[in-house]
């Protein structure tokens, strides 16, 4: 899958540095799957919430979330925004 916006992520390494590894391996993961449904997404990130193509992805060990924007046609995933949230 397609990841676009990823200097989202290289900000928020620089905001919560102790959260540089989760984040780096949430990019490598949605980068390197295959992600076709919300569905496959469940069953790889099975915490993550959200549906239709709006989804939030907590950051294992942190207190950040990935929103993000997923059309699975295309293989696209756009980062709208990671910043703190409830989990």
């Amino acid at each position: 899958m397609k990841v676009v916006a990823t200097n989202k992520i290289k900000d928020a390494q620089l905001r919560y540095p102790a959260a540089h590894k989760q984040l780096e391996g949430w990019y490598q993961i949605l980068h390197e799957g295959n992600f076709y449904s919300d569905r496959a997404l469940r069953a790889t990130f099975g915490d993550m919430r959200g549906f239709s193509y709006q989804y939030k992805f907590p950051v294992p060990g942190t207190t950040l979330l990935v929103h993000t924007l997923i059309n699975f046609e295309s293989q696209v995933a756009f980062i709208e925004t990671i910043k703190p949230g409830n989990h």
